[in-house]
């Protein structure tokens, strides 16, 4: 069995109590800005960064993915996810009109299946 100085004993002490230190800050900062991001009314939250203006001309495309709480439509060469309450009631392959609300992703306000 090989015997360790107490000064390596030490070192290896003190960068695990350092990472560990590191760690604990870094992690409890994530957390403390997640809360005041999901809690508004807190006095250092950060402002919405989504304004929701209806906008103005409907799109029309069919639905390429389905997700849990978004739908996948393409039309023309694009590919965009609008978030919508139930998309598990759409198909992939249907064909469906959107008027939405501006945002990242856009929010679906109305949604009309086509023929």
């Amino acid at each position: 069995m090989k015997d360790h100085s107490p000064k390596k004993l030490f070192l290896c002490i003190a960068i695990i109590c350092a990472f560990a230190g590191t760690m604990q800050v870094y992690i409890f900062n994530k957390r403390q800005a997640l809360h005041f991001q999901h809690h508004p009314d807190m006095r250092f939250a950060k402002p919405p960064t989504d304004s929701f203006v209806p906008s103005g001309t409907p799109v029309e495309g069919t639905v390429s993915a389905i997700g849990m709480d978004r739908i996948h439509l393409s039309y023309g060469s694009t590919l965009t996810p609008f978030r919508c309450e139930s998309p598990g009631q759409y198909k992939i392959g249907e064909k469906l009109r959107i008027t939405y609300a501006q945002g990242s992703p856009p929010t679906a306000i109305r949604v009309e299946r086509l023929p």
